[in-house]
Order: C-alpha cells, then structure tokens, then sequence
C-alpha cells in the first residue's frame, strides 16, 4: 500500500462509470452515514483499488467489489485510509477480473464547519438557531463526502439518494425528484441521474427553504431558494436568471441542458457562488437583492 502514497494522481487501474450514492445527513448530531456503490471498470492488471476519501471513516466489513459477468465478490483483505494524501487503498487477496463490477463502500462522516465539503451552515428561524446542510466539492473536497475519484479527468453519472430527512425541510440536488416516500416525520429523497461530470460539480442542499419560481421559454424550471420570510429579495435574481438562459440558447444555438435551475443562498459560504450543474449556490449576499436596504450596485455582476 505504501506505494500510492504521496503520488499527484490516482492510477488507472479502475475507470468509475457511474456512482450510486444513498446519504442519511444528521442535522441535529452534525454528522451523516451513507453508501456508495460505483460501477467500475478493470482495465489493467492488479490487486489494488485507489481511489480519494478524506475525514470519512470506512466500514472495512462492508466494502466489496462484485464482478458483473461471473457475479463473483470480492472482498479486501486490506481497508486503509492515508488522510495525509486524501486517499482510500483497497487491497485484494488477488487479482481483480478485467471488466465491469459494483464497488460498494458504507462510511460515515462529520457535517463539518469549514465550509467544504458536506458541512453545516446555520441560520435563524422564529428566533430558533438551525443547521443545513450544504456541499462545496470545488477544487478537491467530494472526497470528503463520499469515497470517489476526485479529480476533473474521472467524469461519471450520479444518482443521489437523501435517507430520512424531517419531511418539512427542502431537500435538493443537482437533478430533479424522480421519488419521494414519506414515513410519518420522515422522507426518503431519489433524484434522476446526472448526465456525465466531474465530482466537484456534485451538490447536495437540505435546510428549510422559500423559493420563488418561473421557466424560460421552452420549459426549464428556475428556482431562487433563500430563508424563510425573504422570498422577495430573490424575484430580482429569478429575473435574471431566465433572462440569461434564454440569451446564452439564442447565442450559443445551444439549449441548457437539464431540466431545472436552482440557485440557492447560503448563509455560511466561502466563495461568492459555485457553478454546481442545476443547483449553484451563492453567497447570501451575492443572490439576493433587498430593494429596501441593498445598494443600486449589488445588481451588478
């Protein structure tokens, strides 16, 4: 294992495909458990699976690699995170099988306060201090999330499951719901896969939320989330928004390609917005306008 220390990239034996991702976030403990299960591609030799996990703990006895033509498990004989390299080392009995398989990893994590990451950010509702939760991935901190190949190169799909969530708050991500079960003060949230992207595009919001809605011409939902009671202060950045995605499909002769646009304000954020795929979130003060007390300039970009 001692090998894939201090190395400035991750090797190629394995190529992800696709993750399947289920997280169960705790806003109350400030933590989360969840699983993935990656569809991975073997395409050299070896014994070993690299991949990035940071500031996560991993469940050794639930980590399994399947192969899918002969359906036979795999099991490490080896678990062992390097936090210094960022990095997850799975080290097999014996050679893996060239081909499609399922890498499942259970783990858990912190909702930690410095804003990357799945952190917690706070805010205030009827006088009441509360948690979100919130991702920022951007440059190098999905791995602080999830077990994934966390550099630009390893694109992939994501579907994105959030367990258990107290059914009164928003729950969003990157794509639109394709499900939600409710089990009395709980719900279970699944949305639709994402096209192919990088992993620091990934993102995930769960707090109480007001929104204001319109669509652009040809049908694409836009969103401005903000904090209970300041619906208003997002109608200026609604406008712009659907204004925009209509001049970038005329110029471009290119249609935005997902079928919603949420832009959402976060109280605790260390850049002024991140360009997350069909949910970019913002700095409060960067999102939204108050026509009573911000200034002319705040309009401006």
């Amino acid at each position: 294992m001692e090998q894939f220390k201090g190395q400035p990239r991750l090797p190629k034996f394995a190529v992800p495909k696709g993750y399947d991702i289920r997280l169960k976030p705790d806003l109350t403990a400030c933590n989360f458990g969840g699983s993935v299960a990656v569809d991975l591609d073997i395409v050299a030799d070896t014994r070993f699976i690299v991949l990035n996990a940071a500031k996560l703990s991993v469940n050794a006895g639930a980590v399994s690699f399947t192969h899918q033509d002969s359906s036979k498990v795999f099991k490490p004989s080896k678990v062992e995170i390097f936090e210094e390299d960022g990095i997850l080392v799975l080290e097999f009995g014996e050679t893996l099988p060239f081909g499609l398989g399922v890498l499942a990893i259970s783990f858990e994590g912190i909702l930690n306060d410095s804003m990357k990451g799945f952190y917690r950010s706070t805010y205030e509702h009827n006088a009441e201090k509360k948690n979100m939760a919130v991702t920022q991935f951007e440059p190098v901190d999905a791995r602080r999330c999830f077990p994934c190949w966390d550099e630009p190169a390893w694109k992939a799909t994501f579907k994105i499951t959030l367990a258990d969530v107290p059914s009164e708050l928003v729950t969003l991500s990157n794509m639109p719901v394709v499900e939600e079960k409710v089990d009395g003060h709980l719900k279970t949230v699944s949305y639709l896969e994402s096209p192919i992207m990088s992993t620091y595009l990934v993102a995930i919001v769960v707090g109480l939320f007001d929104y204001v809605e319109d669509h652009t011409s040809d049908g694409v939902k836009v969103r401005v989330y903000c904090q209970v009671g300041k619906a208003n202060q997002g109608k200026f950045a609604l406008s712009v928004a659907v204004r925009t995605l209509e001049l970038y499909k005329e110029y471009f002769a290119v249609p935005y390609s997902l079928p919603k646009l949420d832009m959402v304000a976060i109280p605790d954020f260390s850049a002024e917005a991140m360009e997350n795929y069909g949910l970019v979130t913002y700095r409060d003060a960067a999102l939204l306008f108050d026509e009573q007390h911000s200034a002319a300039s705040n309009k401006q970009m």
